[in-house]
């Protein structure tokens, strides 16, 4: 029996990266799951591994940046899945350069796909996930360790996950009458998104991802199936019924504070 059994679960950004591992991983502990991301030849090998686990999939090519795009993902879930129990928002995508060599247009990029594709995905699937019965629905979001540290050559990147995890807190004290939970993640997993982009960053960028990957009190980089995708799969199942509006730092003990 999985800790997940009978939940439909969806899930942006899992063609790759720590989205594939969670989706694989939540299937593998009993839901369904419906699936999107922009890189659809890639969204079909996902599909096909959560299918292995015996989950019945939903997988949809979707630009997170269009709203039309996300509506039809959501519709599309229901009318084959029945339903959704929980919401994971992974999508991100970000430009890692000093500040004073990026544009506006740079940060309205990544808010567009971190901050205002977990808006309107909160938004679409509430009136499926409101007044569950028992441990009610359950909505994950992404944050990060660079967004409380705020590290250089992040700009972008850490006012938008910062945006994240405050949108979460907000929407957690707002919807616990509708018996959904929300909590967010700050993840420590070196993928396969990571390695693939690596040589395109900086030098100086290069180095400290490394450092920040083992950066942790185990001194290695987190796994993304075997480290991270177990706290998603808590944060869905039943047993974390009485946590709402937390952030969960799933990275090692790389960020510890009072």
């Amino acid at each position: 029996m999985g800790k997940v059994d009978g939940k439909v679960a969806i899930i942006t950004g899992a063609a790759s990266g720590l989205g594939k591992y969670e989706a694989v991983r939540l299937a593998a502990e009993g839901a369904d799951v419906a699936i999107c991301d922009i890189q659809e030849e890639k969204l079909q090998e996902t599909k096909r591994l959560c299918e292995e686990q015996g989950a019945r999939v939903v997988a949809v090519g979707c630009d997170v940046t269009s709203y039309d795009s996300l509506k039809a993902f959501v519709d599309r879930t229901v009318e084959e899945l029945g339903t959704v129990d929980v919401l994971v928002n992974n999508v991100h995508k970000t430009t890692l350069k000093p500040f004073l060599d990026l544009d506006i247009e740079d940060f309205k990029t990544e808010l567009e796909i971190s901050v205002f594709s977990a808006w309107h995905m909160m938004k679409l699937c509430f009136p499926n996930m409101k007044n569950k019965p028992g441990a009610g629905a359950s909505i994950i979001n992404f944050g990060s360790r660079w967004g409380q540290e705020s590290p250089r050559l992040s700009a972008t990147y850490s006012p938008s996950k910062e945006a994240v995890r405050a949108l979460s807190r907000t929407v957690a004290r707002e919807w616990g009458e509708y018996n959904i939970r929300v909590n967010a993640i700050c993840p420590g997993g070196f993928t396969d998104n990571a390695t693939a982009t690596m040589d395109q960053q900086l030098p100086e960028m290069q180095k400290y991802a490394m450092e920040a990957f083992k950066d942790n009190v185990y001194g290695r980089p987190g796994d993304p199936y075997e480290d991270v995708a177990p706290i998603v799969v808590f944060l869905a199942s039943d047993d974390s019924h009485w946590l709402s509006g937390q952030t969960i730092n799933a990275d090692g003990g790389g960020w510890i504070a009072a």
